[in-house]
């Protein structure tokens, strides 16, 4: 006997009638049982998700209350014993309802106002076209069976045709989600639809089932309910959410054709089931010819409405193209887009030949220089080392001249773009760039005004000839070869006639050299070779190098002479770039010393001499504190009355490693290592003080300090004399600061020594004769000694000249009312000679070494103060 049962279907699935035999009673309370909790599963995955996604009471939360109230409705049917019925159940459809009209309002919450208002007149026509085919399907599969078996009318069949237009609804609105929403969205919504067909499909089954000769009902009616639950879980799980943005892809490109695919289809099968319904022995219902009529309008509508979205999305597309194409042109970067075979499917007219096979069509790596195909293939493949189309990259392709030209790609990786799926490779020709790099490069290396090679140059291919080889560098040297007589070039005639002198030496120098030698410029007036040979080749070379320079230069400006000294530094075994260059510059300043026109070799006794010069800057650092400082003094001897009249204060230095430094080696290195100024300032300070606790004969001793031209430049002696003389307590009349004749030639240090003798401190001119004095300046000189050198006494007991000299100094200081002072006295002769042109004073190993300041104590008290060669009880060095 064939019974009916009504389905309580839990959410918003409605009662379905199942066909049980007479086996039925355990199996269906189990599936009562299954749909149930996949009902309560259901609605807690939509709740989660829906306040993931939004929060509050829509959306995906409606929908699971929608679940929930279908499954109450139907749970209290079934707990209130309704008998089971035959034919159409009002009832069981009416409970349906709410939990339906509840799901609707549920999905058109899911939908978002902008995608609707984006969507225009097509969206709106293309979902009525499918409600409408809907409504056809429901007429001819649902509504007329059910009417022709059971006759249904009044309340009946007014439920009947609401239960269908909310199914339509449903299943409408659904397609709405998918058409109006974003890309990520679709699949969700694809979902959706498919439950949304699934419980459609149960309802019709459950409302026409009744006389189907269809045996599987029973076990196909709960199957499908479970997957509808199956699939609104999934597209609760897949939702990104109403306003989830990402490129479109060809899933979702797919999905929106199916999308508008879809009303079209349900239409034809509308058609087909409305045509189909008389052969079948039924006539469709006037709702079905309405409604059928209605997809037919719609259809036009809908072609209108997407003909005028075309002509619109068509214009857009030749503005939009015309832009793009204007843009490429006038952009200064070329555009190559590939396909997925690494084809250039588009190029930019800036990158196409004049004539000849365009770049369309071709392989990438075909089009490029062959040099650069292998890697510019890795690198579009992924197969270079980073492993990723990545990164920029530069190659060749030849322009419309067919040169080749460089360039520099970035590339796009757009082949997951379902509306480009290519390569977009951004090219910027760089060619300019490389060249002006490439001359940049070339002037870092290069000398712009002689052409050779400069000293980075020079550093390098020493460098590269240090590092060839423990027997390579024994057979080459380095020479410098400094240039003397270049900078009155340029005073007197000037820069050009410099520069042509320039250019002519380094003509004659390459000249010179042989084909293996390197000539470089490495300073203004510096030039190196990088000699090969062996024995004394390298000394012929350098004594070649100098006639050549010292040979006369023609210029617009008259003839040039030059001369130079020649630095010469083997290359012995392990040296490096930076010693070997090293020991030449020790080599010059031996040459140097030695005067123009001298070649010197490298001696390891430079580079002693250097580190000792370098060991005594440090430790002159420090050294006054430690005590290593102190002064010695100098008898200063009137010669009418052989007594001591004045001192010369003299600093000492004795090193704990080297002894006693004389001043000649270490106030250079203090004027080097910028102490000067200090050390003098400590002598200033120490020599008054001493002086003034020394005895006094007859006259008042006077004090004389040496004070070197950058203590005079420093602008601070008049200060530093005022606050010794303040502390000391010493009368200024006593002390004489002794400046050098040539820093008395400069107009700002000349106010100093004015404002020096304004205080009433004398003022001297040491080292007067020395090579550059002059007769004629004594009398534009503000001072009142003159200190004759040791140089210009040397040869004054047996040199006539010499002696015409000194005598035409002491006249004309005589007639000046200036005191003179001989320095370096150390034969008697000397002395004898010095009395009789009438000198006044002198000092010098003769009459006593610089004595300790105890010594020179028990001098000025011995004897009253007389000091002359030859006395008893003269007291020496000390």
């Amino acid at each position: 006997m064939q019974q009916t049962r009504r389905w309580r279907t839990p959410g918003w699935l409605v009662a379905v009638p199942v066909l049980t035999g007479a086996a039925g009673g355990a199996a269906p309370l189990a599936a009562d049982l299954l749909l149930c909790g996949a009902a309560l599963v259901t609605a807690g995955l939509l709740w989660r998700a829906g306040g993931r996604l939004s929060g509050g009471l829509r959306g995906w939360r409606l929908l699971s209350l929608a679940v929930v109230l279908g499954l109450g409705t139907s749970l209290s049917a079934g707990l209130a014993g309704t008998p089971p019925v035959r034919g159409f159940d009002v009832t069981g459809q009416l409970v349906q309802l709410p939990a339906a009209l509840l799901a609707l309002d549920a999905v058109l919450t899911l939908l978002s106002p902008g995608h609707l208002r984006r969507g225009g007149a097509r969206l709106a026509t293309q979902t009525a076209l499918f409600f409408c085919a809907s409504l056809v399907l429901a007429q001819v599969l649902v509504v007329g069976p059910a009417m022709r078996t059971q006759s249904l009318t009044g309340v009946d069949r007014v439920v009947l045709e609401v239960s269908c237009l909310v199914t339509a609804s449903v299943v409408s609105a659904v397609l709405l989600l998918i058409a109006a929403s974003p890309a990520p969205r679709r699949g969700a919504g694809a979902l959706l639809l498919l439950a949304s067909a699934t419980w459609a499909t149960t309802h019709g089954l459950a409302i026409a089932g009744e006389d189907l000769p269809l045996p599987a009902l029973g076990g196909a009616a709960p199957a499908g309910e479970l997957v509808g639950l199956l699939l609104l879980c999934l597209a609760a799980l897949r939702e990104p959410g109403a306003h989830a943005e990402a490129p479109p892809t060809r899933a979702s490109a797919r999905l929106n054709v199916v999308g508008q695919l879809l009303p079209h289809l349900v239409t034809v099968a509308a058609g087909v089931a409305y045509l189909g319904a008389p052969l079948l022995g039924a006539d469709p219902s006037p709702a079905a010819t309405i409604a059928l009529l209605g997809c037919l309008s719609l259809t036009a509508v809908h072609r209108a409405a997407a003909a005028r979205d075309e002509h619109r999305v068509a214009a857009r597309l030749r503005r939009s193209e015309a832009h793009f194409r204007s843009l490429v042109r006038s952009s200064s970067d070329a555009v190559l887009v590939l396909d997925s075979d690494l084809r250039i499917s588009w190029a930019a007219p800036a990158l196409e030949p004049a004539d000849g096979p365009g770049l369309r069509g071709r392989l990438l790596a075909d089009a490029v220089h062959p040099e650069d195909a292998a890697e510019v293939a890795a690198w579009l493949t992924g197969d270079g080392p980073d492993g990723d189309v990545l990164g920029l990259r530069s190659f060749r392709l030849a322009d419309r001249s067919g040169a080749w030209r460089v360039f520099e790609a970035g590339v796009s990786d757009l082949r997951g773009d379902a509306d480009v799926a290519a390569l977009v490779l951004h090219c910027r020709d760089v060619t300019a760039r490389l060249d002006r790099e490439h001359e940049l490069r070339s002037l870092a290396f290069v000398d712009p005004l002689t052409g050779l090679p400069n000293r980075a140059a020079q550093r390098l291919a020493l460098a590269g000839l240090l590092a060839g080889g423990d027997d390579g560098p024994t057979r080459a040297a380095l020479l410098l070869i400094e240039l003397h007589g270049l900078r009155e070039a340029l005073d007197n005639a000037g820069s050009e006639v410099a520069e042509t002198t320039l250019a002519e030496v380094a003509r004659r120098l390459r000249a010179t050299v042989r084909g293996e030698d390197q000539v470089a410029r490495i300073g203004t007036e510096l030039f190196s070779v990088l000699a090969h040979g062996t024995g004394d080749e390298h000394d012929r070379l350098a004594a070649r190098c100098l006639a050549a320079i010292e040979a006369p230069i023609t210029t617009d400006a008259g003839i040039v002479d030059l001369s130079g000294v020649v630095g010469l530094a083997p290359l012995d075994p392990g040296l490096s770039e930076g010693q070997a260059v090293d020991r030449a510059e020790l080599a010059v300043l031996d040459a140097r010393s030695a005067g123009s026109g001298s070649v010197r070799r490298y001696r390891s006794e430079l580079s002693a001499a250097r580190d000792r010069r370098e060991h005594l800057r440090a430790d002159l650092v420090g050294a006054r504190e430690r005590g290593e400082l102190t002064l010695a003094w100098q008898p200063i001897v009137a010669l009418d009355d052989q007594r001591v009249t004045g001192v010369e204060a003299l600093p000492r230095w004795q090193h704990p490693l080297y002894g006693e430094v004389p001043p000649e080696e270490f106030l250079p290195v203090a004027a080097r290592a910028g102490l000067v100024v200090d050390l003098q300032r400590w002598v200033l300070h120490e020599a008054t003080a001493a002086v003034r606790a020394l005895p006094v004969g007859d006259g008042e001793l006077k004090l004389g300090v040496d004070v070197p031209a950058a203590h005079l430049a420093a602008g601070t002696l008049v200060g530093d004399v005022t606050a010794a003389l303040r502390d000391s307590g010493l009368p200024p009349e006593r002390l004489v600061v002794e400046i050098a004749e040539s820093a008395l030639e400069v107009g700002a240090l000349a106010d100093d020594v004015t404002a020096l003798r304004l205080m009433g401190v004398h003022v001297a001119v040491d080292g007067f004769g020395s090579g550059r004095s002059s007769l004629p300046a004594l009398g534009r000189l503000p001072v009142d000694i003159i200190k004759l050198d040791r140089g210009l006494l040397s040869r004054v007991d047996r040199d006539p000249y010499s002696r015409a000299v000194c005598q035409a100094v002491v006249a004309l200081a005589a007639t000046l009312g200036v005191d003179v002072v001989a320095e370096g006295v150390e034969t008697t002769s000397q002395l004898t000679v010095l009395r009789a042109l009438g000198c006044g004073y002198a000092q010098g190993y003769l009459l006593s070494r610089p004595l300790a300041l105890p010594g020179l104590a028990q001098l000025l008290e011995a004897d009253t103060g007389r000091l002359w060669p030859g006395l008893t009880g003269r007291v020496g060095a000390s």
